[in-house]
């Protein structure tokens, strides 16, 4: 087996992964390896990756069964699974957010490769949502677990629209029934409770007047992304992040100069189940 080295970067989540070169060829013991390290520290980094976009594909089926690009973005020539994420083509995600949680099974997870990088700017930050979860009062816990929230592509605004010019999926996606979610989400591997909503998807807590359900809303975003439950990658050609997306939310900042372009395959996942299902 490689002697992988599994390196934490903060007490809450996030580790930088060495000593291993990803693969569709990785040996099982290795697989075996960072899966328990994603379950543990959420999201890992992986310097000096090589990985075209057929290899990215064959190693995230290591670890399940890769999604469709996108609902409305468009996948790299060949490849259906691969999202590229071109800033010169307008790729942004300067909101926080979990994968697509208005599917009804949004991504169990993302593996992202960089392509091209900025000498300066273009970092990602991920939030801990089962430390957020935690850093709640006794109370506030009970009352959110009780709670699910509407989630819904149109939060986004015109965002997949302008990332679809032919308008036919963005059209179907818009169409689509708004989703359901519980509040508080049972991880189905590690048990961990975490607070399952987003500002770029989750629209409403279902139950609640629009000013309670924003206030309390905001009281939630405020406890993820105190600086003690982030952790902020500085992007090199080559490096993988690998993210466990049922228990985090992540930002990628605007501000960089020159180009940035990343490629992405996302997992399925489940359906989120909350505390008692």
């Amino acid at each position: 087996m490689a002697d992988i080295e599994v390196t934490p970067l903060t007490t809450v989540l996030g580790a930088e992964v060495s000593g291993v070169a990803l693969s569709p060829e990785l040996e099982a013991s290795s697989v075996s390896t960072l899966r328990q390290a994603l379950l543990r520290h959420k999201v890992l980094f992986l310097r000096n990756q090589s990985l075209d976009p057929s290899a990215l594909t064959g190693v995230a089926r290591l670890f399940g069964e890769p999604t469709e690009a996108h609902p409305v973005e468009p996948s790299v020539d060949g490849h259906p699974e691969v999202l590229a994420l071109d800033s010169d083509e307008g790729a942004r995600a300067d909101v926080w957010h979990s994968d697509l949680t208005f599917q009804d099974r949004p991504p169990m997870g993302a593996l992202l490769h960089a392509m091209v990088v900025p000498a300066v700017g273009g970092d990602t930050i991920w939030s801990d949502m089962s430390a957020t979860y935690e850093a709640l009062s006794p109370t506030m816990r009970r009352f959110l677990e009780g709670l699910t929230a509407t989630h819904s592509p149109l939060k986004a605004g015109g965002y997949f629209s302008q990332r679809d010019p032919e308008g036919d999926k963005a059209s179907r996606t818009a169409a689509a029934e708004p989703t359901h979610h519980p509040v508080v989400r049972v991880h189905p591997e590690t048990g961990r409770r975490s607070v399952f909503v987003n500002p770029l998807f989750t629209d409403k807590i279902d139950g609640l007047r629009r000013g309670e359900s924003d206030a309390l809303l905001q009281v939630i975003q405020g406890q993820a992304v105190a600086p003690e439950r982030l952790v902020r990658w500085h992007w090199r050609q080559g490096d993988v992040a690998f993210w466990d997306n049922r228990c985090t939310m992540h930002y990628a900042l605007l501000e960089f100069s020159g180009p940035r372009r990343m490629n992405r395959v996302a997992l399925h996942g489940d359906a989120p189940t909350g505390v008692g299902s």
